[in-house]
């Protein structure tokens, strides 16, 4: 005889009710859900009223159309909070979805970086806490093994361990060897892959490029011995930056759960945060991600292109199922920029209170440009301070940076990181002098393109990397007599000031986030965007995106100069 369904809030009949989450209630108590009117107190029945049937929401979310303010003030329209701004047609849509979670006790919401977090902590209402994915992941760890120690020397302490070798030692003999297992380690977490998967480790190294240098065997060995030590975390209470995220997925850590949880930036979820977000809310919290797929620029850093179309194919198979919204009216572009924009975005619009907006065009060179009372103008003759220079690679940059302080003008590079890695460069071949430098750089550039070419699949972002860190340290070598000099103006010249005075230069990929009244976008011969290098569809279709970035950083003037 089968045994009847029980509810597991009242424990009585079951017969004619349904599940929810991962509750089994029957009639009368889903009636009492719905109503949030309960006859007695009872956790189960208020997980069963967080858990009704309101589906996720993935908001489409085009560049300067409001989404972090669109959020923020959809969460005070939640709580019955007056808000700040009238919202438009497509803001209420979603505030409409925002508001069937009105009863939520916890609501978290989840920035891309930690200076958007801190800002963010005035803004949104209290009972709603603001924290980064990695935050959000190293609470759980915290909560699991006690006190954490973040050290970004793991992966190469834990080589050293499991070697039994000092790492200096190591450094000496081995250093394509600890490369390669370090960066190999980082993405399997950030991919979720399986090292003992030799296909899909594979598939990792030839997708991200990885140079083994014919050491496969030895550092897919480490890479398996590595990533089950990263797991020991009560040997050494050490963890690094990915471990953050993906410990508490590796090793399925209890996480402070969300009722609901709004993630923003989705486009750039890799899939380890993806996973992360959803052990969030659990079986009965509800999840809302913002982001613009077509902003999504950071597949070479282990972001996963396809974030956004997957988290929807996932929550669309959920009981819950998945609110598809769009938010594409921008009030930051001038109108004539969003209808450039829009050959590469259609849906791309405007609101109509927007400036008219330019597009001109200016040499690259000197060339003339513009006649304003008999005076010839350049393209640097025209810049002034506030405005933004954009480049597909740093290069050009660089010398047109120089070309500004030979002026007098203030002008800094966006990216220090991006020095960093130069001056490691310099490091690494470790020249005499200058001429050394030069030679040696030559023979490195030479040798490392030959290695990508040899592949079955080169690689076009690190042929494009590759040649454009070339191109930036003949500009630094030009004009200095040592190798110290080199560092020292590489050091002057890249910041991470976002608001520093005078001329910002930058890549597309550091001025997201970024805006200006008035763009100049660098087209150089070889250097454009899209980079001519890129020929696969993928890279392609990231080129497309770039320039859809570069072109919605200006809100009145979108200057080409080619």
């Amino acid at each position: 005889m089968p045994t009847l369904p029980r509810c597991q809030v009242c424990d009585g009949s079951g017969v004619g009710g349904r599940q929810i989450g991962s509750v089994y209630a029957c009639p009368t108590c889903l009636e009492l859900a719905t109503k949030r009117a309960a006859p007695k107190k009872s956790p189960l029945l208020d997980r069963l009223k967080a858990c009704e049937e309101v589906p996720h929401v993935i908001i489409e979310a085009r560049a300067g159309t409001g989404k972090t303010t669109t959020l923020i003030e959809g969460i005070k329209y939640m709580k019955g909070m007056p808000t700040s701004i009238t919202p438009s047609e497509q803001q209420q849509l979603i505030w409409d979805q925002l508001i069937l979670s009105k009863g939520a006790s916890t609501v978290t919401f989840v920035a891309f970086n930690k200076s958007i977090t801190t800002e963010l902590q005035n803004r949104v209402p209290t009972g709603c806490s603001v924290m980064t994915m990695h935050s959000l992941g190293f609470k759980a760890g915290q909560q699991a093994f006690g006190r954490l120690k973040v050290n970004k020397w793991r992966i190469m302490d834990i080589i050293s361990e499991v070697s039994k070798r000092d790492i200096r030692e190591l450094y000496k003999t081995e250093m394509d060897v600890l490369k390669a297992t370090e960066q190999i380690v980082g993405l399997c977490k950030m991919n979720l892959v399986d090292s003992k998967d030799r296909k899909a480790l594979w598939d990792l190294v030839s997708h991200y490029d990885v140079d083994l240098n014919g050491n496969s065997t030895k550092v897919f060995g480490l890479v398996d011995v590595v990533l089950d030590r990263c797991k020991d975390v009560s040997r050494d209470r050490c963890i690094d930056f990915n471990d953050m995220v993906w410990l508490p997925v590796a090793l399925n850590l209890p996480v402070n759960s969300a009722q609901v949880l709004l993630v923003d930036e989705a486009q750039d979820l890799n899939r380890c945060q993806q996973a992360l977000a959803l052990k969030t809310i659990g079986d009965t919290g509800r999840l809302i991600l913002c982001g613009d797929p077509c902003q999504a620029i950071y597949g070479f850093a282990g972001a996963d292109a396809e974030s956004m179309p997957r988290m929807l194919d996932t929550l669309s198979q959920t009981s819950r199922g998945c609110v598809h919204l769009p938010l594409t009216v921008t009030r930051r572009c001038g109108k004539a920029i969003v209808a450039e924009a829009q050959k590469i975005v259609p849906d791309f619009e405007y609101h109509e209170s927007n400036c008219e907006g330019l597009i001109l065009e200016a040499g690259y060179k000197g060339e003339v440009t513009e006649v304003v009372d008999g005076v010839i103008k350049s393209y640097h003759q025209l810049t002034q301070d506030g405005d933004m220079i954009l480049c597909r690679v740093n290069a050009p940059l660089v010398s047109q940076c120089f070309k500004f302080l030979k002026a007098g003008r203030r002008a800094q590079i966006q990216g220090r990181d991006i020095g960093r890695g130069l001056i490691n460069l310099i490091k690494k071949l470790k020249a005499e002098d200058i001429a050394h430098l030069s030679e040696k750089l030559s023979d490195w550039h030479h040798a490392e393109c030959q290695k990508e070419l040899a592949k079955r699949m080169p690689n076009e972002d690190r042929l494009i990397a590759l040649q454009d860190k070339m191109d930036c340290l003949e500009c630094f070598i030009e004009g200095v007599n040592t190798v110290e000099e080199v560092i020292t103006k590489i050091e002057a010249v890249f910041t991470d000031d976002r608001d520093n005075p005078g001329v910002k230069l930058s890549s597309i990929h550091k001025a997201k986030g970024l805006e200006a009244g008035r763009v100049f976008f660098l087209r150089p011969e070889g250097a454009g965007c899209p980079h001519p290098m890129a020929k696969t569809k993928w890279a392609i279709e990231q080129e497309h995106n770039l320039c859809y970035v570069a072109i919605t950083r200006a809100i009145k003037e979108l200057v080409y100069v080619s």
